[in-house]
């Protein structure tokens, strides 16, 4: 285990260091530095403002998958902490700290928990995949989601098993050598037998449909607006669907260095030169992750959760 953690921070290492490197490389900090100051004050205070609007329809999906039960202001709350673990901690523990915290104050148990926090991430894969096939066959790309679109395929493959072979799914489950993923495998599936209709799937893919509508508003708000870039729509919708991808791998905290790689690489597509791209990427990242990651630690705090636990239950889920 020690040795397969170790290999999996190197790697994550190794590919932020290529990204920072790719990113900063040849650049006139001090053009770098002037771009920023040009930026539009008024409309990034705006733009910082609206992208909670997106957060909390992320908290009403959240809800959904409650059965509202939740209630909106505490799944906020969740989105919020959540977020801001995921971008202070080398590691994706955001979403197990949501689910802890759904489970302390909803009374949820951890299984339920953790099941909601899959249908979110499985239907932003799907959400982003469905994006960047289409960025990815206009600006002839295809080659860049083919690991997505295998991941995402398999766990439908996955579902499709559950639904048609429950029983040969639940000897599989009762093998499992953790009693923790084990009840999660066990809520899932009871979930795909009888709570998964196309009802369900219908719902939960506009609450997606709308969430990243949303988040791509602020991606449009930041590159056309802020840094008034001569971009179209089409070019803007791209580098939305690039730099979520770089979002999406597992990295540094946030994203960091990963995220600015993918803006400077996909405005560079369209003819954007390394100074402003890099100006725009960084402000993008610094609106999606300063405001929300100061909102989130404050509920962190309030809560009495301690990411030193939620790290031992990820290691229990892993074992």
């Amino acid at each position: 285990m020690l040795v397969k953690k170790a290999a999996s921070l190197l790697v994550r290492l190794a590919l932020v260091a290529a990204c920072l490197v790719y990113a900063f490389w040849g650049l006139d900090f001090s053009e770098l530095w002037d771009t920023i100051l040009r930026y539009d004050d008024v409309a990034l205070f705006w733009t910082t403002v609206f992208s909670f609007l997106g957060y909390g329809v992320m908290a009403l999906r959240l809800n959904f998958l409650s059965g509202f039960s939740a209630g909106n202001w505490t799944c906020f709350k969740a989105f919020l902490m959540s977020m801001a673990v995921n971008n202070i901690v080398p590691a994706k523990l955001g979403e197990l700290a949501k689910a802890f915290y759904l489970r302390r104050e909803c009374r949820f148990s951890l299984s339920r928990s953790i099941s909601m926090v899959f249908w979110e991430r499985f239907f932003d894969l799907n959400a982003i995949l469905a994006m960047g096939l289409v960025v990815a066959f206009h600006f002839n790309l295809k080659m860049a989601f083919v690991p997505l679109a295998a991941a995402v395929g398999a766990i439908w493959v996955g579902l499709w098993v559950v639904r048609r072979y429950p029983d040969f799914v639940g000897r599989i489950i009762e093998k499992m050598p953790s009693n923790r993923l084990a009840e999660f495998l066990a809520e899932l599936k009871l979930q795909v037998l009888h709570g998964v209709t196309p009802g369900f799937m219908a719902i939960l893919g506009l609450y997606t449909v709308v969430c990243w509508i949303l988040y791509a508003a602020s991606t449009f708000l930041v590159l056309l607006w802020v840094a008034d870039l001569p971009l179209t729509f089409g070019h803007a919708a791209a580098v939305f669907v690039i730099s979520s991808f770089g979002m999406a791998m597992p990295s540094s905290p946030g994203a960091l260095g990963v995220f600015e790689a993918a803006v400077v690489f996909s405005l560079g597509l369209f003819g954007v030169d390394r100074a402003q791209a890099l100006a725009a990427g960084l402000v993008l990242h610094m609106v999606q992750f300063i405001p929300v990651t100061v909102a989130g630690l404050f509920v962190l705090a309030k809560s009495g959760l301690k990411l030193s636990k939620i790290r031992e239950s990820e290691e229990g889920l892993d074992s």
